[in-house]
């Protein structure tokens, strides 16, 4: 087939996607440019420019009223991620699409604020713009991590409780359980769903996920009393069918509670006094009363499960012409494998790994450079199924991504990003497709 090499946008939105992707560049042109002229008699422009690119938030310290309430446990976040991401290769039209997160959140650490051993946590979250990948590639991976449903509701709202000095923690009340069932927990540079997030293996149980987080109950045990680092945790959780419909706004609990429970189950190590961090895994995610089916035989099934081990573990840092081993350089890695029953499921099993560097170009201590590999593997009964409709058959989908992170000022990163989907969904007969995106996080 020939490829079409258009953007079936109207030009008003992609017009609107490019000045959102664009403006923290502006932003830091225009301020470079200004610290580079002679300001004369314009001290507050010789002001903004030493403080803004300085400070942690770009709307700043609020007088000092934002360090006071961290102090003394209250702490605000307010940020907004964007993705804007096209895809230039393959058999399918072409399309340029943005999507943004915007969220806010207050967490109040009572042991900071009340002296005692608990913690209430609350956000929201705007989504708007366009799935790229969930829209329009047919793909197994979501290459961006954040794209979702346009919506604007409640993601998270709970209260944890510590006892016995902190080794039993339990929390109750609106959670996001891939959160603590699942996903990575420090790799922050890659941006497609699998190592940005979770693999989409795991959210088949239908646990709650941000940002639509639903009722539930998390219980921590920490075992460092038989090795340090050692933990156990689990949880239940009400399911949902459509985890937006009718649950538009995050606040429709009878709806919650109208499909039954998933429940969650995780043993965990920390490398603990160590400069070269570690977490291991080994977890399961069940969803023990929704009904499943086989999409070849169209034959029922009560219950879904999956289970997955996942290795992060930083591997290497540089040392300093002093001997000092460099702590705040280096590289990290990703292992992760899901697997879940192929006759139920979109996704049988699927393996991820990656790597994170900080400070690989001389000078450029903050930057941060990516790289990951995805394979996701079809269930059985989807391959079965789409043989049926006269389609092939469906194996394994390969995704590789790699990226580059610079941070101009502790409130803003920008990265590009180049992803390569070979046979897509799965399917050998279909183009490879090359995704290229760049993705803006502004912490305001």
């Amino acid at each position: 087939m020939k490829q079409k090499l258009l953007f079936p946008l109207r030009s008003t939105n992609l017009l609107r996607s490019l000045a959102c992707a664009m403006l923290p560049f502006l932003t830091t042109c225009l301020t470079t440019y200004a610290g580079t002229i002679d300001t004369g008699n314009s001290p507050l422009i010789q002001k903004l420019n030493a403080s803004l690119w300085d400070q942690q938030y770009m709307l700043g310290d609020w007088g000092g009223a934002r360090t006071e309430l961290a102090k003394r446990g209250i702490s605000f976040q307010l940020g907004n991620i964007g993705d804007l991401m096209g895809d230039v290769s393959g058999s399918q039209e072409h399309h340029l699409a943005y999507f943004g997160r915007f969220r806010a959140s207050v967490d109040i650490d009572f042991n900071a604020l009340a002296n005692f051993d608990g913690e209430l946590f609350f956000s929201g979250i705007w989504q708007y713009g366009e799935n790229l990948s969930g829209r329009y590639l047919g793909t197994n991976t979501l290459t961006s991590s954040i794209a979702g449903v346009n919506s604007v509701r409640i993601d998270q709202l709970w209260y944890q409780q510590g006892f016995d000095d902190g080794k039993l923690k339990i929390k109750l009340g609106q959670v996001a359980a891939v959160n603590e069932f699942g996903a990575t927990d420090f790799f922050d540079i890659l941006m497609n769903d699998e190592l940005g997030y979770a693999p989409n293996a795991i959210f088949n149980t239908r646990q709650p996920f941000s940002p639509a987080g639903k009722p539930g109950a998390i219980i921590t045990w920490d075992l460092s009393d038989l090795k340090p680092g050692l933990y156990v945790k689990g949880g239940v959780f009400t399911t949902y069918k459509n985890p937006y419909n009718p649950d538009a706004y995050g606040v429709d609990y009878n709806d919650d509670f109208s499909h039954g429970l998933a429940a969650s189950l995780e043993l965990g190590f920390k490398e603990q006094k160590t400069n070269y961090a570690g977490v291991y895994k080994l977890g399961v995610n069940a969803d023990p009363s929704s009904i499943y089916y086989n999409p070849a035989t169209n034959q029922e099934y009560r219950g879904d499960i999956n289970a997955y081990a996942t290795v992060e573990k930083t591997v290497y840092h540089p040392v300093n012409p002093d001997g000092q081993i460099c702590t705040d350089k280096g590289l990290d890695l990703l292992f992760e494998f899901v697997g879940e029953p192929g006759d139920r499921n979109p996704i049988q099993y699927e393996f991820t790994t990656g790597g994170r560097y900080t400070g690989l170009i001389p000078g450029r201590d903050k930057d941060k450079a990516g790289f990951g590999i995805i394979y996701s593997n079809n269930g059985s009964a989807f391959s079965q199924a789409n043989e049926q409709t006269g389609g092939a058959g469906l194996g394994g989908e390969t995704t590789l991504e790699i990226d580059y992170q610079v941070n101009p000022a502790a409130w803003l990163s920008i990265q590009g990003d180049a992803q390569y989907i070979i046979d897509p969904g799965g399917n050998a007969n279909r183009d490879n497709i090359l995704v290229l995106g760049l993705r803006t996080i502004v912490q305001f």
